[in-house]
């Protein structure tokens, strides 16, 4: 498993306010208010929701390079 893949790895970050950096470069902030795991979420990939002021914003978690807090 990744580093930035399952429950357990993502929990520190849980409703906590983090900057993620994908592997094509994007950098998106926010609060990381949800995780999905594969079975749950079409495709079957799992991955994160960040919380913006906008709405919310899905993150495929196997596209993370980098996750920071802030």
């Amino acid at each position: 498993m990744r580093k930035y893949e399952g429950a357990e790895n993502l929990r520190k970050y849980f409703n906590k306010n983090i900057r993620v950096v994908e592997k094509n470069g994007k950098v998106s902030e926010g609060v990381f208010s949800l995780y999905t795991k594969a079975g749950d979420n079409e495709p079957e990939i799992e991955s994160i929701s960040l919380d913006k002021e906008n709405g919310y914003f899905d993150i495929d978690t196997p596209n993370i390079k980098t996750i920071e807090l802030i």
